[in-house]
């Protein structure tokens, strides 16, 4: 038993060992990274997904504005994090069950102001939300969904099925 685990460890190393010799120690680490990365990405997106459902219910009449300011505070604190999970070759080019469309990389800057605004949004509509008019709140988060998710996704992003 001993002697079989020792050989299938050997065969681990040496199929490392013929990845970085194949591919180069940088493509071994993004492909050792790039599960963890989706991971946070996944997370994230979902995250703010749940806070825009919750902002849909008040404005809806289902949720109070105690949670509203809460999901508007997850966006805004996801906002800036979007940058990080997003590193190069990450996108549709190198994962066909990537939604990220890889001109994300080519306008890295139009992306991180994207980003930005997603987080000017959400601050915009935690101040809707204080201001106590549900107008104003319900003006806010249609421009949240439009200009912020939207300003994103139009350009940067692919749905699936």
């Amino acid at each position: 038993m001993q002697a079989r685990s020792l050989r299938w460890t050997g065969v681990c190393a040496l199929a490392v060992v013929v990845a970085v010799a194949a591919f180069g120690p940088e493509r071994v680490a993004v492909a050792d990274g790039y599960g963890k990365v989706m991971e946070e990405r996944s997370k994230l997106m979902k995250g703010m997904g749940g806070a825009m459902r919750t902002l849909k219910g008040f404005v809806e009449g289902r949720n109070s504005a105690e949670e509203a300011s809460a999901a508007a505070d997850v966006i805004a604190a996801a906002a800036p994090k979007i940058p990080d999970v997003f590193p190069p070759n990450t996108g549709m080019g190198v994962d066909p069950k990537s939604e990220t469309k890889d001109v994300v990389w080519e306008k890295w800057d139009d992306f991180t102001a994207a980003a930005a605004l997603l987080g000017d949004k959400a601050a915009a509509l935690k101040t809707a939300l204080a201001s106590g008019d549900a107008g104003a709140a319900g003006a806010a988060f249609g421009d949240l969904g439009k200009n912020g998710c939207g300003g994103c996704h139009r350009q940067f992003r692919e749905k699936r099925n």
